[in-house]
């Protein structure tokens, strides 16, 4: 009879326990999918991140992601057989030395693109994070944990992005749109689709149109309406666009003053003294 083997679902969830996050959540920082480049006239402006770069490379991301929820603290490093990461990954399934093979060809693309730090750890390989920008010029950047200032923002994934099973069943122009929602760290937000808005989220408009669409498919991501936002391109100065919102359990990034915002509109809808026979009015 065969030996039974952990499976994908077994691995990752593993891997998830061992972080020991009490709340289920793990941080990004958002210039992994918008970094801040030079713009043409030396001023700074935004450009895509690395994750734009691992769009053709679905098992490196996926490693990545795991990566970023386990380690924690310390060097931010973890410890694991190939074997482990080859199944939670979706890599390579079967108990042999051919994981290590196929799983180094991932990390050798994540070390490349200075995501992450291979070091020796006995007979095993040791997984550094480095920060989510990657290289600034040759210099890599060790791995701290964002404090959310500005220049520093940073969201949140939920583990049930394994959990729920997502990591199956989205292809990578969803998740890519799903982590640049996030990101947004807003209730509506905007998705431009056009060359320059697109850009401006470190995806090709391509990728975003289909990641829309995929996600709306799924219900994850919810249309919001229409707003009006200013656009100096147009006639009037303003242009009429779509917003979105996203569904649980990804909509947990609201940036402080958004909070604010919200709570001021739902203070609007309070009853308090200026109410009159049930009709609200806004209150002071």
């Amino acid at each position: 009879m065969a030996e039974r083997v952990m499976t994908r679902e077994e691995s990752i969830e593993h891997l998830l326990r061992r972080s020991q996050r009490r709340d289920d959540v793990f941080p990004i920082r958002r210039e992994f999918v918008q970094a801040r480049v030079p713009g043409q006239h030396g001023e700074p402006t935004t450009g895509p991140g690395p994750l734009s770069k691992l769009l053709r490379l679905p098992h490196a991301m996926e490693l990545l992601l795991l990566v970023y929820a386990v380690t924690t603290s310390g060097d931010y490093g973890v410890t694991e057989r190939s074997q482990l990461w080859g199944r939670a990954a979706g890599i390579y399934m079967s108990p042999d030395k051919k994981a290590s093979i196929a799983v180094s060809r991932q990390w050798q693309h994540l070390e490349k693109l200075g995501l992450i730090e291979r070091r020796p750890d006995g007979h095993l390989k040791r997984i550094v994070k480095l920060r989510e920008c990657g290289p600034v010029g040759e210099v890599q950047l060790p791995y701290t944990a964002p404090a959310g200032a500005k220049g520093d923002v940073y969201f949140r994934v939920p583990f049930s992005y394994w959990r729920d099973g997502w990591h199956q069943k989205l292809g990578m122009p969803g998740k890519a749109v799903l982590l640049a929602a996030m990101s947004r760290r807003k209730e509506t937000f905007t998705l431009p689709q056009d060359t320059r808005g697109a850009r401006a989220l470190g995806l090709g408009r391509h990728t975003v149109a289909r990641g829309i669409e995929e996600l709306l498919g799924h219900k994850l991501l919810l249309d919001a309406g229409f707003d009006e936002v200013m656009n100096a391109r147009t006639m009037r100065g303003f242009e009429r666009v779509r917003t979105y919102r996203l569904a649980a359990p990804f909509d947990l990034n609201l940036s402080n003053a958004e909070i604010e915002r919200l709570a001021g509109r739902v203070d609007l809808l309070l009853p308090g003294p200026s109410a009159v026979d049930g009709t609200l009015l806004p209150t002071k």
